[in-house]
């Protein structure tokens, strides 16, 4: 597998040396790709807050797409696969508020519209929610929040029932120093089926494109 390992075991602990707690800011997931962004890799895109965005992976070509700063924000990703065989891959990063919810979903659509003639509809699209939950007993639960009844008609329209949908919160609040908010989607460059997502707080989940 070809993906550049982002995740930290351990998060580290903050410090009293400011020079310590800036390099641990740096070596967050977030941070590193920000930085090769900066440097001039082109294989990469971020996706802002209140901020749709639509890319085609290609060998060779862009193969990670990510979003910052998911503090109660929702994120909701679409990977398709292209007539080319190649994954289209469609990210979006908005904050709860009622018309911004509006607006991500407007947005989704307007994104397939757009690749609506070259996505292979004989394949199932994965549908990603990341949205925030909150820590009670020692478990994660979800936060109400009607994202879901927003982005599922605007899929319904596109592909039916005839896609598959994956919802994963995380924590919004009391969270640690350095604890990453990115929702990052990594390709594997050696076989683009191979997904790997890196959500809010780090945690990795790998998906075969193709099953």
């Amino acid at each position: 597998m070809s993906i550049t390992n982002l995740t930290r075991k351990v998060l580290p602990k903050l410090s009293k040396l400011s020079a310590e707690n800036k390099n641990s800011v740096n070596n967050m997931p977030e941070m590193v790709l920000a930085k090769k962004i900066r440097e001039g890799d082109k294989n990469i895109v971020q996706v802002g807050m209140n901020e749709c965005k639509a890319v085609r992976i290609l060998p060779d070509k862009i193969n990670t797409i990510y979003t910052d700063g998911l503090a109660s924000c929702n994120a909701v990703g679409v990977v398709m696969k292209g007539k080319d065989g190649c994954p289209i891959a469609v990210l979006s990063h908005y904050t709860p508020l009622p018309v911004s919810k509006d607006l991500q979903a407007s947005s989704l659509e307007k994104q397939l519209q757009t690749y609506d003639y070259f996505i292979d509809k004989t394949q199932r699209p994965k549908l990603f929610f990341n949205v925030p939950g909150y820590m009670d007993e020692g478990k994660l639960k979800p936060c109400v929040n009607n994202i879901f009844e927003k982005i599922r008609p605007v899929m319904e329209k596109f592909f039916n029932k005839n896609y598959d949908e994956y919802i994963i919160h995380y924590q919004g609040k009391n969270r640690p120093p350095f604890f990453s908010s990115a929702n990052i989607y990594q390709f594997d460059t050696k076989n683009l089926n191979k997904l790997k997502l890196t959500t809010v707080g780090e945690k990795e989940h790998f998906i075969d494109l193709t099953t």
